[in-house]
């Protein structure tokens, strides 16, 4: 019988998050780097990140950045990063995340949830709008290198 478990994340983790992430984003960051950023925003007490576990196998991650938005006059939370393993997709672990992550938006106040995807990641836009997300802005970025 498979056990999916969503929990915070633990110290115990971090390897295995840094393999998801290379599976997530190749090439982006070297190991150490990776690690050294999520050690850093594990410390900030606005960062929350959640793990899918398995059978005791971490499996997927959200994170969420929780903000206070003076010309909302309210706290709003940007999900940064939502992520299922590849072999684990389809299989409800991507939904228990996002619910999991809406449920602590509301116990923290948030007025909105933002989250972000690529154009055509089509699985996660279908996602976010079962869940009550819709396409309201558009966001740019700047890469530096």
């Amino acid at each position: 019988m498979n056990i999916l478990k969503v929990r915070s994340v633990d110290e115990n983790d971090l390897f295995a998050l840094v393999v998801l992430a290379e599976e997530f984003m190749p090439g982006e960051a070297i190991e150490e780097k990776r690690i050294d950023m999520l050690r850093q925003a594990l410390e900030k007490p606005n960062y929350e990140l959640l793990v899918a576990e398995l059978n005791g196998e971490i499996v997927g991650f959200i994170d969420q950045w929780v903000i206070c938005d003076f010309a909302h006059g309210a706290k709003l939370s940007y999900i940064q990063n939502l992520y299922v393993a590849s072999q684990h997709r389809g299989k409800g672990v991507g939904s228990r995340l996002l619910q999991e992550i809406i449920k602590n938006s509301k116990k923290k106040g948030v007025l909105e949830i933002h989250a972000v995807t690529g154009f055509n990641n089509k699985p996660a836009v279908q996602l976010y709008k079962k869940y009550g997300l819709v396409k309201e802005s558009l966001q740019l970025e700047m890469e530096f290198k």
